[in-house]
């Protein structure tokens, strides 16, 4: 699949249109085949992002080279929005293939659907990361994503704070980079979540967290673990004020709406990038056909 043209990702075309259409096919279909090949005993475990498809798309028309992922494990379509990864390397990882020509993220170690960039070129050189779209190396525990989120957008700020650094232009254009942080309702009853948006918004930091709310938590509704069952209305107090800089901007947008999707993440980013105010999409609506896992 030919990697979009980075200036042309927020113009919207027919093309284009049909072109993500495509891609969220593939990566539902690969979800499909990727839970039968579990259950047929071809695969160790699996775990998908189907109903996720298209706030993924959406995403990735925001995301430019040199922003960071730090997310979990239902990002398969924002991967191959993005050229991370490929199918075949997806289910190389389902099925554990030792070979990093295959699997390029872990080496089979890691469960599928773990996701990651190499810094390094072969002869062990950092790469130029401001060329590249980046992820981080997914973790299994669900909530740990956060702190390293946060990390990630405070170097864009000390890269920006720091004239110092200026030159450094193969980590850092200057602090243009966003943190894109990525995790399921559920897991935003989790201590390190709460800390981590805390951290984020008294430090002020490029970051936009985006909750893939399908409103249970495996097979438990919102309601029984969410304070009013609505992470929108217990978030409210981080939402910042008109004309204050501290606190972030929210958005609430259904998850199956790609015009109002793609609105959104453009709208949120050129503001999370100009300013370093972050924010947090609280995406609703979502789905989870194959339920949570093949366990």
């Amino acid at each position: 699949m030919p990697e979009p043209d980075p200036q042309t990702r927020t113009q919207f075309t027919r093309e284009s249109i049909i072109e993500d259409y495509r891609l969220a096919f593939r990566s539902r279909q690969a979800s499909l085949v990727g839970r039968k090949e579990v259950l047929t005993g071809k695969a160790k475990f699996g775990i998908f992002g189907d109903g996720k498809e298209i706030a993924q798309l959406a995403v990735a028309r925001a995301f430019r080279k040199g922003d960071w992922r730090s997310g979990y494990y239902r990002d398969q379509t924002l991967i191959l929005a993005l050229g991370i990864g490929t199918l075949d390397e997806f289910f190389a990882q389902l099925y554990a293939h030792a070979d990093t020509k295959y699997d390029p993220w872990s080496g089979g170690r890691s469960m599928n659907s773990h996701f990651a960039s190499r810094m390094l070129d072969d002869s062990g050189a950092w790469k130029t990361q401001t060329e590249t779209f980046n992820s981080s190396a997914d973790m299994s525990p669900t909530g740990s994503q956060m702190p390293r989120l946060v990390g990630l957008a405070w170097a864009s700020k000390i890269y920006r704070d720091n004239a110092d650094l200026r030159g450094m232009v193969e980590f850092s254009r200057s602090g243009d980079e966003i943190a894109w942080g990525t995790i399921g309702n559920a897991s935003c009853a989790e201590g390190m979540f709460w800390e981590s948006v805390n951290a984020g918004g008294v430090l002020g930091v490029p970051m936009i967290i985006s909750i893939w709310d399908d409103n249970y938590g495996i097979s438990v509704p919102n309601e029984y673990q969410i304070t009013k069952g609505d992470l929108s209305e217990l978030l409210k107090g981080f939402q910042r004020q008109p004309r204050q800089k501290h606190g972030f901007d929210i958005y609430r947008v259904k998850g199956w709406d790609y015009p109002a999707l793609c609105e959104t993440y453009i709208a949120a980013a050129s503001i999370v990038r100009m300013e370093h105010v972050p924010s947090i999409v609280h995406v609703i609506e979502l789905t989870q056909p194959q339920g949570h896992s093949t366990c």
